[in-house]
């Protein structure tokens, strides 16, 4: 379950309100990869698809470090958190990609205009998927004061 008595609404929404704040590095970082691949030039006929592709690609990488360090207080193992993270977003990369190949490269809307209401729009379903699959609840919690502890004392080592 998602909202419970031990994670409240108020909980959900602070963690989403961190989710965007993060993601605001992550879709800067996406859109002037973005940018620089749809300024290349990489397909004639799917310019825009094929920047998107690429720069969500790379930039989901990035994701899962400041989601699982910022976002997320979830002791959910490195590997297993980004295997499920990657699942999640592939799943929406494919899905993300047909759509900004429908709107720009095919109905020839703006790609910038397409960028936006992508990356608007699969941003919350990747929150919840996120919140559910790659850091359950049911994993505990960790804060992030304990997880950089345990990162000291692993460097320490």
């Amino acid at each position: 379950m998602l909202v419970s008595e031990e994670y409240p609404w108020r909980k959900l929404l602070r963690e989403y309100a961190t989710y965007c704040a993060v993601g605001c590095i992550n879709v800067v970082v996406f859109f002037v990869l973005y940018d620089w691949l749809y300024g290349m030039g990489l397909s004639e006929r799917f310019p825009a698809a094929s920047a998107w592709a690429i720069a969500y690609f790379v930039s989901s990488w990035q994701g899962h470090f400041l989601h699982r360090w910022l976002t997320f207080e979830s002791p959910t193992g490195y590997t297993r958190s980004l295997t499920v993270m990657m699942v999640i977003y592939t799943i929406l990369w494919a899905i993300s990609t047909v759509s900004i190949a429908y709107f720009s490269d095919t109905l020839g809307y703006n790609h910038l205009y397409s960028f936006a209401a992508n990356t608007a729009a699969f941003g919350f379903l990747t929150f919840l998927a996120l919140r559910i699959f790659a850091f359950p609840l049911s994993d505990g919690r960790i804060t992030r004061k304990e997880r950089l502890e345990q990162y000291k004392e692993r460097r320490r080592a």
